[in-house]
């Protein structure tokens, strides 16, 4: 490990908009922090936390927490946050699995999944972000309206998820494979990250597909 990744995992956990799976009462720590009763939405692999300090930014009325296992991304997810002075994000350090130590009842409005790893080796699938293991987590935390939102570049997780939903009998909200401004999607799914701007400037098509149970 760098001494520079091992300064930020050394500072991520004192930093006021962060939390960790092994806090006792996470739950309640997470609403005593945002203080309120709005909505919550969920950024699930957030990295650097860009798309939930953008959400954030567009809808101050509303709480964002970003999910990453990594401390190193959460430390620059939440350094962006506190530049930005953004009251309504946060962020947890833990495995997407945990979600329930966090919400133990359907509190959440929106989840979304930007750009996560497709996974598509038969191993390892059962880690992909919309596996309906996944699925069965995320129907016990959302509200009976609650979306679920994703984004990729990569055909086989679109096509995957797809299939899923199907199986699953679920409703697509709203699906194109191809996200461009003209495409009719939400003008939320119309944020560009720098992640996303490497992808568009290589060539490649943006997928995106919103759905509930």
């Amino acid at each position: 490990m760098t001494r520079r990744k091992h300064l930020k995992q050394s500072e991520v956990r004192t930093l006021p908009n962060v939390f960790h799976s092994k806090q006792p009462g996470l739950d309640k720590l997470i609403r005593t922090y945002f203080n309120n009763n709005n909505p919550f939405t969920l950024e699930l692999g957030c990295g650097n936390g860009e798309y939930s300090n953008t959400l954030a930014q567009k809808h101050p009325d509303r709480n964002f927490l970003g999910i990453d296992r990594a401390g190193a991304r959460i430390w620059a997810a939440s350094k962006a946050s506190l530049n930005l002075n953004l009251n309504n994000t946060a962020f947890v350090i833990t495995y997407v699995e945990k979600l329930l130590e966090i919400f133990n009842q359907p509190v959440v409005d929106e989840i979304w999944i930007p750009y996560p790893n497709p996974l598509p080796h038969r191993r390892k699938m059962k880690k992909i972000l919309t596996n309906p293991a996944f699925l069965e987590i995320y129907k016990k935390i959302l509200r009976p309206d609650g979306i679920i939102h994703l984004k990729t570049d990569d055909d086989f997780l679109y096509e995957y998820t797809l299939q899923i939903i199907e199986e699953m009998k679920m409703t697509i909200r709203f699906s194109t494979n191809n996200l461009t401004p003209e495409s009719g999607a939400p003008q939320d799914a119309l944020i560009v990250t720098r992640f996303e701007q490497d992808h568009l400037f290589a060539g490649k098509t943006i997928k995106y597909l919103s759905f509930s149970f």
